[in-house]
């Protein structure tokens, strides 16, 4: 039996209320209620009535509520008392964005391997939104994300901040002529997925200077949600559209005159890199990963430039 959804059923009871657990939870109504249903099938009861006005247990729910909160209170105290106490061979469970990987994940990586040899660290990327739903869901000890997670368990420690540009390719846009906002609605626009705080960072950035929607390119075939930076980069160099990117990613196809940042009056905002950590644990080695993190973002924002990174 999953855990988790146990604990879902355990927040329904309280919230009574799907779409609350799902943003308390940091997932989708459709999965709570899979979640949810899946309990159903393993104990062939149904645990709550349909179609009544307010949410109510069924006999079977209520029966099941005591002994889902006695197994999440002792899985809670199984991780206190037992995981936590040997934290030095713990394997650190680290998140981190697509943007790391193209920035400072190799001199954090050299240098956990000299500072810490004992350490066992492993790394997976995924957007920001999911691995910040692994986080709260115990699933990572560390995440690296674009802003911050509003959660009473999760701590966030400021790493770096990347300024952001509109680029674009000179041999196919006119970039030396001052645009406004509003140009940028008749301009192909590179998105990033629905799904990602790229996509998100973009639409309050059109949103906050009066365009309601986020453009759609004007011709017929759109390249809207690009699924990674490296063929956003691919694109913008072929002339296939403009996008926001931090610039320090373009930095030889920016002195070669290939890419340029175009001269939008309205300024992107900067992207904020934080560590997340959940301040229950305690670990001393997620303690000394971030020491860490710090010390490989600061050697790289000294080898750019306050232009292109700041810590």
């Amino acid at each position: 039996m999953n855990i988790r959804f146990l604990e879902t059923f355990l927040w329904l009871c309280r919230l009574q209320n799907f779409n609350a657990v799902a943003e308390k939870l940091h997932t989708t109504q459709p999965s709570v209620s899979q979640r949810v249903a899946t309990l159903e099938d393993l104990f062939r009861q149904k645990l709550y009535v349909r179609g009544a006005k307010k949410f109510e247990l069924t006999p079977a729910g209520r029966h099941l509520l005591p002994y889902a909160e006695r197994i999440i209170e002792l899985s809670d105290e199984m991780h206190r008392e037992i995981v936590l106490q040997d934290g030095s061979k713990k394997v650190v469970r680290v998140g981190i964005i697509e943007i790391c990987t193209m920035s400072f994940l190799s001199e954090w990586v050299r240098l956990i391997g000299e500072l810490e040899p004992e350490a066992t660290v492993d790394f997976s990327t995924n957007t920001s939104a999911a691995l910040t739903d692994s986080l709260v869901t115990d699933e990572l000890d560390l995440a690296l994300v674009w802003g911050s997670v509003n959660e009473p368990s999760i701590g966030n420690l400021h790493v770096y901040s990347f300024p952001m540009a509109w680029l674009g390719s000179p041999k196919h846009f006119e970039c030396a002529t001052p645009l406004d906002v509003i140009d940028l609605e008749r301009m192909p626009i590179i998105m990033h997925r629905e799904d990602s705080s790229g996509y998100l960072l973009i639409k309050d950035y059109f949103t906050t200077h009066g365009v309601v929607t986020v453009p759609a390119s004007p011709q017929p075939i759109s390249l809207n949600c690009s699924y990674s930076i490296a063929t956003a980069m691919h694109l913008v160099r072929a002339g296939m559209g403009i996008m926001a990117l931090p610039p320090f990613l373009m930095t030889d196809e920016i002195a070669r005159g290939e890419v340029v940042a175009m001269p939008v009056t309205q300024a992107l905002p900067d992207i904020d890199l934080t560590a997340c950590y959940r301040t229950r644990d305690g670990s001393e080695q997620v303690a000394r990963l971030i020491e860490l993190v710090n010390v490989a973002a600061s050697s790289f924002s000294n080898t750019l430039g306050p232009e292109y990174c700041r810590t």
